[in-house]
């Protein structure tokens, strides 16, 4: 059991083995990988309304956790600008000013909640809960968090006082507001986004942000904008995190744990996507239980260092991935650069917020994918209208509910699916191959009907399938001799839907039809057998082919089509 845990629980996974001759790219990879998320990390801070030093202590800590406990060579971990947003509308919703001192409370333990369920998950080996919800309503979620941001940042971008009220307010307020303006403010803000945009395309491994970070910074303190009216970040605490405990009682909990339970679940979502896709462009193996306890513990210790909540950075992971890095080290390398802005933040007093807020902007701008949007339109109107109505969920009704929306809807759409499966009538083909009786090539045996089901037979849609086919053997004379049932797509049953099956069967024998069933070796085969269908019918009635029933039980069958 001992060598179980240890084998399971590696620390370090990734530098185990470790050779001289990968440490050239992991330092180059992690130094790129500092630079170009750090900015955002402030930026994040920023966005989740806690202190803008907090940025750097949790990425930090989740440089420290993946390094420690992934078992992703690329994943990369950091402060992300969807779930800050999420943090600070939790927070906010529960009446706490944000910004005091029992909002950064709150968040701490929010941050350590969200590390515990992550954990919980990780060592349950429960990953599979990271896939719940389908990709058009996390593009729909993203889409709403990108829309959150942007109106969040309008007023720092414009130089305006804000309020921390819902999304749909604080675009009221931004539009009551608008006309006072700060000029040197929004030339600022407007620079920087123009920064931005330019160099994103040079390419990803381009450290636009720090650039634009550098420029700002020294444009501000040259000019003495504060002096203009544009606010800067101002002192800053200086050095490493101090270990503290977050104020856990159960009033802190019972605030918290709705918006807890949202984040891990977005956490979990973004951090199986990111960790699956990055292995598989990769080629190497991973552990998602590993990866989930990394985000867990990052986020744990995040807390501890008085920082929010972490989780998986797909763009991050893609930097390190195209910086060609080896193992983990890259995090240790990036976590460096982070310590070194810790003792020097005397450095980034003089940043503009304006230019925080464009590096948000442009963060929500690329986290809203309207190419993907127009593709699900242009596949089907019901993703479209599920990532539609998973994004304006998110705006008007906040991002908690809209989280619960969104996985109610995900829930909602696989149970519809579910519950009407595809129920394919086929016919024969001059092959002798049985498809749908709509195909131009197939027609249907006089006296014989197929039905073939692609799909669970579940209680959800047992009764639907039952009245079926009780549709197909009517008491009159239009009812078939035979009636084949081909089961060889059904991939679960349960005992309602056994019972179904039975039903059909008692009914043809009361009809004087005829009953075959087609099934594989497996689960559906054993729920016959176990349900009592094949004692009831008979092991002669069981086929492993539609051809095989309809020559055995219907000889008289006209097989016009055979060669």
């Amino acid at each position: 059991m001992a060598s179980q845990w240890k084998s399971e629980f590696r620390v370090f996974p990734t530098l185990r083995g470790y050779r001289r001759s990968w440490l050239t790219r992991d330092l180059l990879a992690g130094l790129s990988f500092g630079a170009i998320t750090i900015p955002g990390q402030l930026a994040t801070a920023h966005l989740a309304g806690m202190p803008t030093i907090t940025g750097l202590y949790g990425f930090l800590a989740a440089c420290l956790m993946a390094a420690l406990l992934a078992a992703n060579r690329h994943l990369a971990l950091g402060m992300d600008s969807t779930i800050a947003p999420m943090l600070a509308a939790g927070l906010v919703g529960v009446g706490v000013a944000a910004g005091s001192e029992q909002y950064i409370g709150l968040a701490l333990v929010t941050t350590f909640m969200v590390g515990f369920l992550l954990l919980i998950v990780g060592i349950g080996k429960m990953g599979w809960v990271g896939d719940f919800l389908s990709r058009p309503v996390v593009t729909g979620f993203l889409g709403g968090i990108a829309i959150i941001i942007v109106i969040n940042q309008l007023p720092q971008f414009f130089g305006i006082n804000s309020v921390f009220e819902r999304t749909p307010v604080r675009l009221l307020h931004f539009l009551q507001n608008v006309s006072d303006f700060n000029l040197p403010t929004l030339i600022v803000g407007v620079a920087s986004l123009a920064l931005l945009l330019g160099f994103s395309r040079i390419g990803g491994r381009f450290p636009g942000a720090l650039v634009v970070l550098v420029l700002a910074i020294a444009t501000s303190a040259i000019f003495d904008l504060s002096a203009l009216g544009v606010r800067t970040l101002g002192p800053l605490k200086s050095g490493l995190p101090s270990l503290t405990l977050p104020p856990l009682t159960f009033d802190s909990i019972e605030l918290t744990m709705g918006t807890a339970l949202a984040i891990s679940i977005i956490c979990m979502a973004q951090t199986s996507a990111t960790t699956r896709t990055s292995a598989a462009i990769g080629g190497f193996e991973t552990d998602i239980n590993a990866d989930f306890r990394a985000v867990g513990a990052a986020n744990v210790l995040s807390s501890f260092f008085g920082a929010f909540t972490a989780n998986a950075s797909p763009p991050s992971t893609a930097i390190i991935a195209e910086s060609r890095g080896r193992t983990q080290a890259t995090a240790l390398f990036a976590s460096v650069l982070a310590v070194l802005l810790m003792f020097a933040s005397r450095l980034i007093e003089a940043l503009p917020e304006a230019t925080l807020s464009a590096i948000l902007i442009f963060i929500a701008i690329r986290i809203f994918h309207l190419d993907e949007m127009i593709a699900m339109k242009n596949y089907s109107w019901r993703a479209f209208s599920l990532m539609l109505t998973a994004m304006l969920g998110v705006v008007v009704l906040g991002v908690g509910y809209g989280v619960g929306l969104a996985v109610l809807i995900s829930v909602l759409d696989r149970a519809r699916r579910t519950a009407r499966p595809e129920l394919l009538r086929l016919g024969r083909t001059p092959e002798g191959q049985w498809v749908k009786h709509s195909a131009s090539n197939s027609e249907e045996l006089p006296g014989v009907a197929v039905f073939r089901l692609n799909g669970p037979l579940w209680f959800g849609n047992a009764n639907w399938f039952r009245e079926e086919m009780l549709a197909a053997i009517p008491e009159d004379s239009e009812k078939p001799d035979l009636l084949v049932l081909d089961t060889t797509g059904v991939d679960d049953i349960d005992y309602t839907g056994n019972s179904a099956v039975i039903q059909v069967a008692e009914l043809c024998e009361l009809r004087t039809v005829g009953l075959a069933i087609v099934t594989h070796p497996g689960k559906t085969d054993r729920a016959f057998h176990k349900g009592g269908l094949i004692e009831d019918i008979g092991q002669d009635r069981v086929f492993e082919s539609v051809e095989a029933a309809v020559v055995a039980l219907d000889p008289a069958a006209d097989l016009p089509f055979e060669d």
